[in-house]
């Protein structure tokens, strides 16, 4: 009889060379972009940032939440968003096991065929090359100052404003938006 359940053991994967990650897409316009927030203590403040830009900028988002940080996402979460969206905005890992859970999380979601960025705090971009060789991912990042949890709201903003345009440009060709305010 066949379960529905595989383990993972990061210390045990290898792949010889990376694979291609799925495509960004031509245009932000008319998609969805999920926002996954991986649990992370503030992580939530930066996503809110993300969320109020793309927002302004005509962007669609829909907004997620893992249960904990240590863990791959649930598999009806990677489905919903699979279903739902057109890309996903992984974000903020700034330790070790959330950096190897969400690139897992990433590689779930770009075998579905959505395009994604992680972002991480620079303390971890060996760690995140490191997973990413290790699962066989030609994954991207985007990278914000660490550390994270001393921060005040308004510096985590700041860094979502300064990150948002290379966020975007990892999931979209062309990120030129249509705001909420213009009409044709």
């Amino acid at each position: 009889m066949k379960y529905g359940i595989s383990f993972r053991d990061p210390t045990s994967e290898t792949a010889s060379e990376l694979r291609e990650r799925a495509a960004p897409l031509d245009s932000v316009v008319g998609k969805t972009i999920a926002l996954m927030d991986i649990g992370k203590m503030r992580g939530d403040e930066f996503i809110d940032r993300l969320e109020q830009l793309c927002t302004e900028r005509g962007i669609e988002t829909r907004r997620y939440k893992k249960p904990t940080n240590t863990r791959v996402a649930p598999r009806e979460m990677i489905k919903d968003i699979a279903d739902n969206c057109d890309a996903v905005i992984i974000a903020l890992s700034d330790c070790g096991s959330c950096t190897s859970c969400s690139t897992h999380d990433l590689n779930d979601l770009d075998k579905k065929g959505l395009a994604g960025v992680s972002v991480l705090t620079t303390e971890f971009q060996q760690a995140f090359e490191s997973q990413k060789g290790a699962i066989g991912l030609d994954a991207a990042a985007v990278y914000v100052p660490h550390p994270l949890q001393n921060k005040t709201t308004a510096e985590l903003h700041q860094w979502a404003n300064a990150a948002v345009d290379k966020i975007l440009q990892a999931i979209a060709h062309d990120t030129s938006c249509v705001t909420a305010l213009e009409t044709v």
